[in-house]
């Protein structure tokens, strides 16, 4: 038997404020993009059974367009006979009684079984026991819905939990859980757990096999050296089973990582900058610009503008300047010491205009005022 595990769609989401051409936002139509790739390649694929491990919406209450999507993309793998079996993540699941759980609406499709209640559920495909662990906001109802997970003897387990199973593996976000470390041992038992919340693709030590999938597309710069896309789990008659991972093509995240810029000249690091960009693809791209230990004189010199026309063909250039730590104004930024950036910025004019003191005294003095009304 041949399954496919994927995870983590998170249809809905949106960042950037950057539109395309149908007004739809540049981000949330990469999710869209990398679902509907994968579903051809399911379709191509045929296997006997889909699995989704968490967070198929990336909020609670989709938009319109998210829920008409993915309902689409299911429908047709409905139309080729493959069974679709998905738990909620915490994503997807109402954090109030007030709202009706997402899933629910997957029920009208024939082919696919939904796990969004707060309880543990399991079902029979040709001998293989799918068991799906849904997240659950009540710690309380968790821990009775752990106690009661167990195995079907004799038979091949699959366990879909949307969790991070160490402390490795949490996301630094709302409503997030650690798999409770005293029911590590019941794992085990299960033939393959298929995980979900993690979203770089990644085989657990814990466990013989346990994989995260991953998510479809990179959704942070936590993942920019993650390939993204699904695993095709193969189980033989004897109980054995391998596992491949097939990359999809997500939309590209590069990083500039520039180390000890107080040791450098302007020159050299938009050296090191015109080197990155002669070695890399850029075009389309999401691109991290980490400047570590810089000066306030050098980001004056080498701003968000200056950047964007070095990387002109860039999707989007998510600069961070991580200050030179030996300076106490950065470290506890006040009020009161807006004179002393006040102080380095007419330093900067000085230099830079050195032969025309007129217009520097002029950019000195608008400065001044800024610095003034903002204080």
């Amino acid at each position: 038997m041949r399954i496919l595990h994927v995870s983590d769609t998170h249809l809905g989401f949106q960042a950037f404020d950057v539109v395309n051409e149908k007004g739809i936002n540049a981000r949330e139509q990469d999710m869209y993009t990398v679902f509907e790739h994968t579903v051809n390649r399911i379709l191509e694929i045929k296997p006997d059974a889909v699995i989704h491990s968490g967070d198929f919406f990336h909020r609670p209450s989709p938009s319109n367009r998210a829920l008409t999507f993915g309902l689409e993309q299911l429908r047709r793998v409905c139309d080729a006979g493959i069974p679709v079996y998905i738990i909620a993540g915490n994503h997807e699941t109402p954090k109030t009684v007030y709202t009706s759980p997402i899933l629910r609406a997957f029920g009208s499709l024939p082919c696919v079984q939904p796990f969004f209640g707060e309880a543990w559920e399991s079902t029979e495909l040709d001998g293989v026991i799918i068991h799906g662990l849904p997240h659950i906001n009540d710690n309380r109802i968790l821990q009775e819905q752990l106690e009661r997970l167990e195995p079907v003897p004799g038979k091949f387990n699959i366990l879909m939990l949307h969790t991070s199973l160490g402390k490795r593996f949490l996301m630094e976000e709302y409503g997030e859980q650690i798999f409770p470390e005293a029911f590590q041992e019941k794992l085990s038992a299960f033939q393959y757990l298929a995980l979900g919340h993690w979203h770089n693709y990644q085989k657990i030590d814990l466990h013989p096999n346990a994989w995260y999938c991953g998510s479809l597309e990179r959704l942070s710069d936590t993942e920019i050296d993650s390939e993204k896309g699904f695993i095709l789990l193969d189980i033989a008659a004897d109980g054995s089973c391998t596992t491949t991972f097939e990359a999809v093509p997500a939309r590209p995240w590069l990083k500039l990582d520039i180390q000890k810029c107080q040791e450098k000249t302007v020159a050299d690091i938009q050296a090191e900058i015109d080197r990155f960009q002669q070695k890399h693809d850029t075009a389309g791209a999401i691109l991290s610009v980490i400047f570590n230990d810089i000066k306030i004189e050098q980001s004056l010199e080498i701003s968000n503008i200056y950047l964007r026309n070095q990387f002109p063909e860039c999707f989007q250039i998510l600069p961070k300047r991580r200050s030179f730590a030996d300076r106490s104004f950065v470290r506890n930024l006040e009020a009161d010491q807006f004179d002393r950036l006040d102080q380095i910025f007419a330093d900067y004019i000085r230099e830079k205009y050195a032969d025309n003191t007129e217009l520097a005294q002029k950019m000195i003095q608008k400065a001044g005022q800024f610095f003034h009304e903002i204080k």
